[in-house]
């Protein structure tokens, strides 16, 4: 059975590759992604296909929560905390979800790395690197889940697998139409819902004015696991 499967989850991960080739293909021609038919309807096939790979890879549930272990550098105290995140809903940010799970969870191995390694005041942006990790085909978006404070959104267009957490309210500043873009938003893919005050306190990372890209890769707070609990 558990052969079955487990074949069951690869023939379903397969399925997802098609889509989010078209999705990916349309993306670089440049459309309103959120306002071309050919790419609505592109993007919920991939959506489709996605939830059915979520369901049999990581179990049913509408969202799923992990726990980022992290450990502070010696400049911070050098100690360990935990911080919990729950993803977005998978009715709303599938292929969000999936790029991250699967850069956090399936493809974690001996060269596994994630660090928080810049502080620019309206986030806290960590590296996540896993063997090949892909990045989002598009960015997806939905407006029931905004970039509010204490969310977690993908950096970059399309962005990801490295990610930020936003420490302020960044509903506009990385919603629909930010970043230069008319319409585009940065994908938000999940939120803390405990150790909020473990993220205050990583706000006093040493970092420089500005872009806030920590200098010193001994300042980096590491996340040195990332695991997802059973769903209930």
């Amino acid at each position: 059975h558990a052969r079955e499967a487990a074949g069951d989850v690869e023939h379903l991960a397969e399925a997802v590759e098609t889509p989010r080739g078209n999705v990916a293909a349309i993306k670089k021609t440049g459309v309103d992604m959120y306002g071309d038919k050919k790419a609505i309807d592109a993007v919920k096939d991939l959506q489709a296909a996605t939830r059915r790979y979520l369901a049999a890879k990581y179990g049913q549930a509408d969202s799923y929560t992990l726990d980022l272990q992290i450990k502070f550098p010696e400049s911070m105290g050098g100690d360990r905390d935990v911080v919990t995140i729950q993803t977005a809903p998978i009715s709303l940010m599938p292929h969000a979800v999936h790029v991250f799970l699967d850069a956090a969870i399936t493809r974690k191995g001996e060269t596994w790395r994630c660090a928080f390694h810049r502080n620019a005041g309206h986030v806290l942006q960590a590296f996540l690197r896993a063997p090949g990790a892909r990045g989002l085909a598009f960015q997806e978006y939905d407006a029931q889940f905004p970039h509010e404070r204490l969310t977690l959104g993908f950096a970059g267009r399309p962005g990801g697998p490295e990610f930020y957490i936003s420490t302020v309210d960044n509903v506009r500043n990385h919603g629909p139409g930010s970043q230069g873009s008319k319409t585009e938003a940065d994908s938000c893919f999940a939120k803390v819902v405990s150790g909020a005050d473990v993220v205050e306190r990583m706000r006093k990372q040493p970092a420089p004015k500005g872009l806030g890209f920590v200098n010193d890769k001994a300042d980096y707070i590491v996340v040195e696991d990332i695991a997802i609990r059973p769903p209930a």
